[in-house]
């Protein structure tokens, strides 16, 4: 008997599903991929998250809870138990043959001869279910099959289902969103039928699904579905579309019409399923090797990279979906739909590696860039730089590095022109053309800057690019040009890029990037928590990592400060070449002084930027009320330019907010310690090294020891990120002077022997 408010019993799955998933996923994430974890035989702990076969693990577990749940509330399990039969025992063993399969293929690897085996055993567990397809009348006029090719067709078509579905699984979020859509389908037919369990079956993997899609897309820590996952979703797709076709109790929908929706819904994976294979036989290749023929890797080759190949995808599928329905409903037999749907995939087809050669020569171009770009660099006399603000006074980490670069090129004999914006009228002219050959300045209006802003938003471009972008500042950059005749351009931070982009000068171009700023951005919303400010954050990371990708696709060159931001902008791009590395310098104290303040705990940073201010206000309330309850003459100096409002707020007996200093070095020079509990940062943390080459020990995160890998915790720092332990090491640096002087000693050694701006910043325009 069917419940009359079956809705909220699948609600009840969904949830119940959605929720699970979401503990076990949070939990595993936890403790098998931060730690070292063997689960049978494999150190999980030692994989990269991508390569953890959390989703298929998960799935599983998930459906079943959720379904038997809500069963217990529709108060049905006494029912379901009676009429069970040998069959259902039967199904129960195929899908979890398959599921375990899968994991021993995604933990040990196996054969694909093994795999295909047991494949094909599952599969014979849905015939001795009663499912066999009999009776193609509805599709190519056969009335009724003799029984062994009904049998063998039927074990065919589900082993083909699971290994298309499993080959499908090739890019972030692709297989989980198909099978979302396939879920929600077949959930609607059912439920349209009044088919209780399979109704619940559907809403119970959508729930794990759509965590899982959340976690795969959007997840700090990606996780993969493997081939338990992809494995248990073709075996249960190709279950629910034999039930469909098959079943008496899917009678309100005609033999026409179920064929008709399971084959638009399978149509494109197993199409190119088909097409991969047969490639492959012609080209002399084993039909399961590993290759890149999938639809996923054309489009990539094509120049469709990430979640626009992933749309790209969802929108075929739901075009073919479509047009069937449409042909469907004027009269057209699925033969010519199906006939159809095979010509529109080779004219797809066709479109797409036509597209793959074009791209192809285009990156054959592109790669000629560089050709010419070093050319132009070998003949350069003038360089003109556009900073997004003023350059002086060398308040923030910015400036400082971008007339850091001009010094450098000056030592090298180049002639420089300086393009920057001001703000506040009458900037420190005089005092830039000691350092610039000529100088030009445009005034910005911050209010045009928001108009601006939002108008870059709602055209798909970055926010802060809009915020910097000027009609004056390009006529200005233009008669520079035309004046001037610079060889070369930098463009100081990825925000002036399109001024250089608009006027074609992409041969002659670096982007001094400094940042991988969409990484910084990431960081950022996850520490936003909820509200506006989240959501534009995420908005706006999405528009950089755009950004970052045109840069790094038309310009030959685009400089970075760390490693790691190099390593994780080639993850967004084929341009992997046009990357750079020069790290940040600084300028060290001759002799640092052995004498300090116990009581002075210091902080060293621009405070106008969001990740100082956060690192300020976590130190404040969480650090320092546990640092002055054993230590209560402690003073902790804030000491940066601009700081807002809420930083200057701190201001107390204890709490002292600088601002801006004329001589940071003889302001922090007798600190007992410097602190950096930076949670949100991309790049090299100026502040660290400044610190060090004034040879105080500095207490930091491991988010900033990622950047600078010459940093040894407990040798030459002290690494440490929660509140507790960043007190205790701050009150142990204090206490033990000669701890304290040895990692002050070794600091100081390691900045100067390989933190100096005149060796990080050699071969800037020209690499040696």
């Amino acid at each position: 008997m069917i419940a009359p408010d079956l809705f909220f019993y699948i609600f009840i799955a969904f949830v119940c599903s959605a929720l699970i998933a979401s503990l076990l996923y949070s939990w595993m994430l936890k403790h098998v991929y931060y730690k070292d974890v063997n689960v049978f035989g494999m150190n999980l702990g030692e994989r990269n998250s991508n390569e953890l076969p959390l989703g298929g693990m998960v799935l599983v577990p998930c459906v079943i809870v959720g379904v038997c749940l809500s069963m217990v509330l529709m108060s049905e399990v006494e029912n379901v138990v009676h009429s069970i039969k040998t069959s259902t025992l039967l199904l129960g063993c195929g899908v979890m043959s398959v599921y375990f399969i899968g994991l021993l293929k995604d933990i040990y690897g196996l054969s694909v001869k093994v795999s295909l085996l047991i494949q094909i055993l599952a599969a014979l567990t849905l015939p001795l279910c009663g499912l066999v397809l009999a009776d193609l009348s509805s599709f190519i006029g056969i009335d009724t099959l003799q029984f062994c090719f009904s049998y063998s067709l039927t074990v065919f078509i589900i082993v083909a289902v699971i290994n298309a579905v499993n080959m499908f699984d090739g890019i972030e979020g692709l297989l989980s969103l198909y099978a979302i859509l396939c879920m929600l389908c077949f959930g609607l037919c059912f439920y349209d039928s009044n088919n209780m369990v399979y109704c619940l079956i559907t809403g119970s993997m959508v729930g794990g699904l759509i965590v899982f899609f959340c976690y795969n897309m959007f997840g700090k820590s990606k996780i993969n579905m493997g081939s338990s996952g992809s494995m248990t979703l073709g075996f249960s797709l190709a279950y629910l579309t034999l039930k469909f076709i098959i079943a008496e109790d899917t009678s309100t929908f005609s033999s026409q019409e179920r064929m008709l929706i399971c084959f638009s819904l399978l149509f494109v994976p197993c199409i190119d399923f088909v097409r991969v294979l047969c490639e492959r036989i012609l080209h002399g290749d084993l039909p399961f090797s590993t290759d890149q023929r999938h639809l996923h890797h054309i489009l990539i080759k094509a120049g469709i990279f990430g979640r626009m190949s992933l749309l790209a995808i969802v929108s075929v599928i739901l075009f073919f979906l479509l047009i069937n329905i449409t042909f469907a409903s004027v009269g057209f037999s699925l033969i010519w739909i199906g006939l159809i749907d095979i010509l529109c995939y080779v004219i797809l087809m066709g479109i797409l590696k036509h597209k793959v050669i074009a791209f192809a020569n285009r990156i054959a171009q592109l790669d000629n860039i560089q050709e010419r770009f070093r050319q132009n660099a070998l003949e350069a006399k003038k360089i003109c730089i556009l900073t997004p603000r003023f350059p002086l006074p060398e308040n923030g980490g910015d400036v400082l590095r971008i007339n850091n670069i001009a010094r450098q090129l000056k030592r090298e004999g180049y002639r420089l022109v300086l393009v920057s914006f001001e703000e506040c009228g009458a900037p420190q002219i005089f005092e830039a053309e000691r350092l610039y050959d000529k100088v030009y300045t445009v005034h910005r209006s911050k209010l045009y800057g928001l108009w601006q802003s939002l108008v870059h938003l709602l055209s798909g471009r970055a926010m802060q690019c809009g915020y910097y972008y000027s009609g004056k500042y390009k006529r200005m950059l233009q008669h520079v040009i035309d004046t001037e005749k610079p060889d070369l351009y930098i463009a100081h931070l990825l925000r002036m890029m399109p001024y250089l982009d608009e006027l074609q000068l992409h041969e002659r171009s670096i982007i001094e990037m400094t940042d991988a700023l969409s990484k910084t951005y990431s960081l950022s919303s996850d520490s936003k928590g909820g509200g506006l400010l989240k959501y534009i954050y995420c908005i706006e990371r999405h528009l950089i990592r755009r950004a970052e990708q045109y840069s790094m696709q038309y310009f030959p060159v685009n400089v970075l400060v760390s490693q790691a931001d190099a390593d994780y902008l080639a993850t967004l791009s084929a341009h992997v070449s046009h990357l750079r590395v020069h790290s940040n310098g600084v300028d060290m104290i001759e002799t640092p002084s052995v004498q300090y303040n116990p009581n002075k705990i210091v902080f060293v940073g621009n405070m106008r930027t969001l990740q100082n201010q956060d690192a300020v206000l976590f130190f404040v309330q969480e650090v320092f009320p546990r640092i002055l309850s054993r230590q209560p003459d402690t003073i902790f100096y804030i000491v940066g330019a601009q700081p807002p409002q809420k930083i200057i707020d701190l201001t107390c007996k204890n709490v002292v907010v600088t601002g801006f200093v004329d001589d940071l070095a003889a302001t922090i020079c007798d600190a007992a310690v410097a602190v950096a509990p930076v949670r949100v940062a991309a790049g090299i943390q100026n502040k660290v090294l400044v610190a060090m080459g004034s040879g105080i020990p500095v207490v930091l995160t491991t988010l900033i020891s990622h950047a600078i890998p010459e940093l040894e915790d407990e040798k030459n720092c002290i690494i440490r990120d929660e509140a507790p332990t960043i007190a205790d090491a701050c009150l142990y640096l204090i206490k033990h002077p000669k701890y304290r002087a040895s990692i002050a000693r070794d600091g100081y050694n390691m900045v100067k022997l390989h933190y100096g701006w005149e060796e990080k910043l050699r071969g800037y325009v020209v690499e040696k």
